[in-house]
């Protein structure tokens, strides 16, 4: 049920994020504000353990999630911090269950980067302001780095 409360919220801000408005300006008359009516949403690979390459499932919408939050003033990003500690944690280590089922270990390269996003997840919680924009940029520059380089590992094997 939560992964479901995730996958709708975060519809909801990627949503919001596309148009340029806020939510109160796209929702239609009769909906709710987020434009959430009758919208479909395909878990992707994220509801319970389907096999196969669940970290490469999770891509385009973390893709998108990321997108979204760049556009999120701080505010809006402290809101949505436990959210998206949730959902990086869950596509981390579908990530690493891809490279477990394909008997793939981890490179340096591969491990510096992941500290790095885990690092990210622990120090963005406890910033504000600019301070928060700033490094949620540079988070979201090494999820993007992070989901390319584990998409061409797999394409590689």
């Amino acid at each position: 049920m939560d992964t479901m409360r995730s996958m709708l919220i975060l519809g909801g801000i990627v949503l919001a994020g596309c148009g340029g408005k806020d939510a109160g300006e796209q929702a239609g008359a009769g909906e709710a504000p987020g434009g959430m009516a009758g919208m479909e949403m395909d878990s992707g690979g994220m509801g319970g353990h389907m096999g196969g390459m669940e970290g490469m499932n999770m891509m385009p919408m973390m893709r998108g999630h990321m997108d979204s939050m760049m556009r999120m003033s701080p505010a809006q990003m402290s809101q949505m911090m436990a959210t998206h500690q949730g959902m990086m944690s869950q596509m981390m280590d579908r990530m690493g269950g891809d490279m477990r089922s394909m008997n793939m270990g981890e490179n340096a390269e591969w491990t510096a980067l992941t500290d790095s996003v885990k690092r990210d997840l622990a120090d963005l919680p406890g910033l504000e302001g600019k301070e928060l924009s700033a490094r949620t940029k540079a988070h979201g520059d090494r999820v993007r780095r992070l989901l390319t380089m584990h998409e061409g590992m797999m394409k590689g094997k």
